[in-house]
Order: structure tokens, then sequence, then C-alpha cells
């Protein structure tokens, strides 16, 4: 089992404060964020994905997955497949999809889940193609697959080998199930695991009574991540847990890193690092 950081609340860092961040804390390497303004962006994710990689590869780290943006990409997009061939390249083995995101007045949600099939069928063939495993994300609100449940509608006709479950109990804490019993649904295909807390907060607005949902350090959230981590380890997965370094009312790498460091060295523990 190790640790890996989500690079989305590092984006001024180049490879090289990657690395040297990286060594000190322990960690063994990063999701890399692949989106405008970050060193790897989507339109050059042709020519700048491998040689950021290999910068980071060289300083002795890991490079697992990257993440887009939140929008599914559509399959055909040239973008989709530039990025499959450059990952393959940089021997990146998995690629977090987007969102597919339930609306109201848009297609009956079972009509949208066989769409969605559809899409995960293509991009299980891109997976086959360039041995790059394309990673389904549980998300909490209008998403298909928001929870273990949900993902299985979408997921259950695919090969897991090329499209796996990204597990983010933080996520399944807000509208999920139990972790114990979604770790149990997608036994066999989880192929990450997101690492980060949330909260729920009683508030007043106009007189109203509103619940907040918030993003916090790992030790003040929903969930028990000592526990999650023996519940991930007795179902056999024995793969990344991806850090994401998300805080309430944090954006600046300083503000973050007051709360990411202490984050980072807690998961290390109940890793047994």
């Amino acid at each position: 089992m190790s640790l890996i950081c989500f690079t989305k609340l590092l984006k001024p860092w180049n490879a090289a404060q990657l690395i040297e961040f990286a060594k000190k804390e322990g960690l063994t390497g990063y999701d890399v964020t692949v989106r405008d303004g970050y060193p790897v962006t989507p339109e050059k994710v042709g020519t700048e994905l491998v040689p950021f990689v290999r910068q980071l590869t060289q300083g002795g780290l890991k490079v697992p997955m990257i993440t887009f943006g939140s929008r599914a990409y559509a399959v055909d997009d040239p973008l989709i497949e530039r990025a499959w061939a450059a990952s393959a390249e940089a021997g990146v083995k998995g690629i977090k999809l987007g969102y597919w995101v339930w609306k109201k007045e848009g297609p009956h949600y079972w009509d949208q889940v066989a769409a969605i099939r559809k899409d995960l069928a293509r991009y299980a063939k891109l997976a086959e193609k360039y041995g790059v495993q394309a990673l389904f994300h549980t998300h909490s609100g209008p998403y298909y697959g928001l929870n273990a449940s949900s993902l299985m509608h979408c997921l259950q006709d695919v090969n897991p080998k090329h499209v796996g479950a990204y597990v983010d109990p933080c996520h399944l804490s807000l509208d999920g199930e139990p972790l114990e019993m979604a770790i149990d649904i997608l036994r066999g295909r989880i192929a990450m695991v997101a690492v980060k807390n949330s909260y729920y907060e009683k508030q007043t607005k106009n007189g109203k009574l509103h619940w907040h949902r918030g993003v916090c350090p790992l030790h003040e959230g929903l969930v028990d991540w000592e526990q999650a981590v023996k519940l991930f380890k007795a179902a056999g997965y024995a793969g990344y847990y991806n850090l994401h370094g998300e805080y309430d009312h944090r954006e600046e790498v300083h503000e973050v890193l007051e709360v990411l460091v202490p984050d980072i060295r807690i998961m290390r523990q109940f890793l047994g690092q």
C-alpha cells in the first residue's frame, strides 16, 4: 500500500518542487492534474505529459494516474486518444474519467445509464489497446456513480481490468453506503482509493435550516481512516491511496500545506509506513 498525492492544490509547483516535497514527506508519487494552467494541459497532453512524468520518475517517484477536469469528454474527442497514448508512453497506468451528471430535464436515469455503458465499452477498448485503465470515481451529489451501487449500474458489463472503480470514502460518507458494504459491492473492481474527509454542519439561512457540506483534515471528518484502511486491506486491496489535499477555505499552497503535511503523516501511520 502506497500513498500518493493529487496535485490539484499544488498548482504552482514544477516537477522539481514536487519531487522535493515527496521525498521530504515520504510520498510514493503523484496523481498529476491535467488542466488549464497546470504544467500539463489537456490540449497539449500529447506533448507535455511524457516529459513531465519523466522528470518525476527520474526523481524516484511513481505516477500511477492522471486526472482531467470534472466534465466527461466524449470518447471520440481526439484529446482522449492522445491522453491514452501519452499515458502509455509515460508509463501511467490509470486515467480518471470525468463525470456524467444527472439532470431533472435530461434523459431518464436508466436511459443515461445505458448510454454510459456504451461509452465505457469504448473506453475499455482504449484501455485494452494502450494498457491504461479508465478510473470511474464515486462522487456524491447528482452524479452517476455517486456510490458503489450506482457505480455498478454502469460498470457491471465492463472488464474491471479496463475500467476500474475509484472509491472515495469521503463522498460515500455523504451520499453512499456504509464503507464495508461499498467495498463488498465493488470487490475485485477497486483500482484506486481517494483520501480526504468531510463533515455536515447545521446552518440557518433566512430562518431556514440548511446542512452545509465541507472538507476538512482527516481526523475531523465523517470517515474513520484508520478503520477504512483496515477494511480495504481485509478485502485484499493493496494499491495506492490518493490524498486529495482539499480543505475548506484553503487555496494558497502554504495554507494547504498546513493541513496536508499532518494528513500525510497520519495516513502513513495508518498504512504502516
